[in-house]
């Protein structure tokens, strides 16, 4: 059934909150960002926002747990059409850098005010985020089985690489010289065959 004007200006309208909102949560944190800062600048008032979420903690719930379904199913489909081991890794590698300059936001949230989140909404993002990086700790497994090489601690080899991604953050631009394809690169060369051969 095709939706109405109504259903369809409802969700653009909640669209426009929810980016809005990240944007000011995220340069703001979470903990200084009001309801009144996001309302002012929808040109809407509190009441109206709470019309799209019940408090400031679900709302961002909602940016971060859209933001790991947004990695899982990306992930996923990197999944279904690599099935080598690090042609896998390469292309997460390659996906995470590139998500996170698509998306600054989101990225930047969920790694400094997902801990803001307590109860079930912490619980859930949990498990996504676990979901996630048992993708790439298959891969790293089947690569180093693939190669090998003995993994006594995969667990932090595998949150070391992801960290190496996610942590570009602090100092990347992607204007810059080094442009996200060959950042993803020089990420993988580093980690699997060392300094030397990421120049």
């Amino acid at each position: 059934m095709a939706k109405s004007y109504r259903e369809k200006e409802k969700e653009r309208r909640r669209a426009a909150v929810y980016k809005t909102a990240t944007k000011i949560l995220c340069n703001l944190g979470y903990e200084k960002a009001s309801i009144r800062n996001i309302a002012e600048a929808m040109g809407m008032t509190k009441a109206g926002l709470y019309y799209y979420f019940e408090s400031k903690e679900e709302l961002l719930y909602q940016i971060l747990d859209s933001y790991m379904n947004d990695l899982l199913a990306g992930i996923q489909k990197i999944r279904e059409r690599i099935s080598d081991p690090l042609s896998f890794i390469q292309e997460c590698i390659r996906f995470q850098v590139n998500l996170y300059c698509q998306d600054q936001y989101r990225s930047k949230l969920i790694i400094h005010d997902e801990n803001c989140l307590s109860g079930q909404y912490y619980r859930s993002l949990k498990e996504k985020q676990r979901s996630y990086l048992s993708f790439w700790k298959k891969g790293l497994e089947d690569y180093c089985k693939q190669n090998g090489i003995e993994t006594p601690h995969l667990s932090v080899d595998v949150h070391f690489l992801v960290g190496m991604c996610n942590w570009t953050y602090q100092w990347y631009n992607a204007r810059g010289e080094v442009k996200p394809d060959v950042l993803a690169q020089k990420i993988s060369n580093i980690f699997f065959y060392g300094f030397k051969s990421s120049a």
